[in-house]
């Protein structure tokens, strides 16, 4: 049976929420209402950004700046190396933006498969598209389609995340790591799962964990 690891970016790979950091970055006041509101169900990830965009004086080059002193997880790496020596797929599942995950990745020569939302610049402007579902418009980037690719009767699903884009998903992991708000949100509603601070604890549990896999 094939195992695939779906991981979310930002905040789980990352250690600072690359998305949350340009906002703080570069956007103008008003944008903490907006945030709210995607937090709470009123507006979609899609309204969300557009809103916010129009409130931020970024550009290509300042944004890369920022990107670059992003640090990813001290035990990522190792994670990987982990999967690869089990034969495990690792795969990013993300509701932020390519541009943000090209250049973390790229910064730690890390190469790996990832869907998320699309960001560009053409002619000073900032250019965003989303890959919403058809049955929910609620996240850009649909993470429970992500995981409909991979899953079926032969193959075993890892989910990690730690946010409100992750929530749609954890029920439908066949083991599930969670921190932050996604673990609050399984708390709340009797969803299992096995919480984590880093991908430390994540190697350690899995060494433990083969007849699972």
């Amino acid at each position: 049976m094939d195992t695939y690891v779906l991981v979310d970016f930002d905040g789980t790979i990352t250690k600072e929420d690359t998305c949350y950091a340009m906002v703080k970055a570069f956007a103008k006041d008003g944008w903490q209402e907006i945030e709210k509101d995607w937090e709470e169900g009123k507006i979609t990830t899609e309204e969300c950004a557009l809103e916010t965009f129009k409130l931020m004086d970024m550009d290509e080059e300042k944004l890369k700046s920022l990107l670059l002193t992003m640090e990813i997880d001290l035990y990522f790496k190792d994670f990987m190396e982990f999967c690869k020596d089990r034969g495990y797929k690792v795969i990013i599942a993300s509701d932020g933006y390519d541009f943000n995950i090209r250049t973390v990745l790229d910064k730690y020569n890390i190469d790996i498969e990832y869907f998320s939302n699309k960001l560009d610049f053409r002619d000073g402007k900032i250019v965003a598209s989303f890959n919403t579902s058809d049955d929910c418009d609620k996240c850009g980037s649909c993470k429970l389609d992500i995981l409909k690719k991979y899953k079926n009767k032969n193959t075993r699903i890892i989910y990690i995340g730690d946010g409100y884009s992750d929530i749609c998903i954890s029920k439908y992991a066949d083991l599930l790591f969670a921190k932050g708000v996604l673990l609050k949100y399984c708390e709340d509603n009797g969803i299992p799962f096995v919480p984590f601070e880093d991908f430390k604890d994540i190697i350690e549990y899995l060494e433990k964990s083969d007849k699972l896999f």
